[in-house]
């Protein structure tokens, strides 16, 4: 049976002074859903009925316009700058949607239901059939619109979606953050944007794996501090990535991928690589200093502790499964 936290749900973090009226439309829409107001499965499908309809829409103006692939002198009169403001745009809705998903998966605790309906979400995306949308405007030669975007494949860093996780772990993660304070809500939160990201890489949905917080618990990284600096660093911020990294190995099927991923690699052969045996090992030294260590405060020595004993447990299923 998986471990469940019984903290509750941090502030959402969703709506800002400064939402405009898209904005707000479809920040309550992912409300709703985190809410349990709408079920993913409506949900995902009223999200690919708005990008779809959006798209579909700008394209019926687009054609009809004397010339599709350009600005006129009255678009300019008017401020716009790029057809991007008139063709066909669904990266952009997406672009636009996804930030506020990603801040969402820093409020809810490992495995809460809020976390489990955004991953739900995501993958009722993904089950939809694939079908396309018109984006941008026409290539030069082609008198109709043949430029085409495909609804939700998902995988790898489609849409580069990975990089937009990617600016919201700066939010957290930037040198001498409060991810040093034991039970700060920073810590907090970046545990739970841990967890949530780890299972989104699991399920094969984006591909966050180098976002990791594993990689700072290793001394060759740049956050990794002067463990002799207990107010400003130090310790603290080992622990706060300690209890953030490893989500990606306590629950079962997190921990799983991440050493199927490791045995496949010896060594890490680039900045946004994560996954070799040497890392492996790394951690498994690391978690156990961390342990035997009186600096760390008890709870990152008792997630260490626990995904130590997983990481030895994984070896052995795998020694027991080779020699059977």
């Amino acid at each position: 049976m998986a471990l469940q936290y019984s903290d509750e749900p941090l502030d959402l973090q969703l709506f800002r002074e400064d939402d405009d009226e898209e904005d707000v439309f479809y920040k309550k829409k992912l409300h709703a859903l985190i809410n349990g107001d709408v079920t993913p499965s409506k949900a995902a499908t009223d999200f690919d009925a708005w990008v779809v309809d959006e798209a579909n829409a700008r394209l019926k103006k687009l054609m009809k316009r004397p010339d599709p692939r350009n600005l006129a002198p009255e678009d300019e009169e008017r401020g716009i700058v790029s057809m991007r403001a008139i063709a066909p745009n669904p990266s952009g809705n997406i672009e636009l949607v996804f930030p506020s998903i990603a801040k969402l998966c820093s409020a809810f605790p490992p495995y809460h239901p809020g976390q489990d309906r955004i991953l739900h979400f995501l993958e009722a995306l993904r089950a939809m059939p694939e079908h396309k949308v018109p984006e941008g405007v026409p290539a030069e030669d082609h008198d109709d619109h043949d430029q085409m975007i495909t609804l939700w494949p998902f995988g790898g860093n489609w849409m580069a979606l990975a990089e937009v996780f990617r600016r919201e772990a700066y939010e957290y993660s930037y040198p001498y953050s409060d991810i040093e304070t034991p039970g700060s809500e920073t810590q907090l939160r970046w545990r739970n944007w841990q967890s949530a990201i780890a299972r989104i890489t699991t399920s094969g949905l984006i591909d966050c794996s180098f976002l990791c917080a594993l990689g700072d618990i290793i001394p060759s990284s740049n956050n990794y501090p002067d463990l002799e600096k207990r107010k400003i660093g130090g310790p603290n911020r080992v622990g706060g990535d300690v209890i953030a990294g490893a989500q990606w190995i306590i629950w079962p099927d997190e921990g799983r991928f991440v050493y199927e991923q490791c045995k496949k690699v010896d060594k890490v052969d680039g900045p946004r690589t994560m996954w070799s045996m040497e890392r492996w090992g790394l951690w498994k030294d690391q978690l156990a200093f961390v342990v035997g260590d009186e600096r760390f405060n008890s709870e990152a020595q008792l997630v260490a502790k626990l995904a130590g004993q997983r990481m030895v447990a994984l070896e052995e299923e795998d020694k027991v499964q080779s020699a059977t």
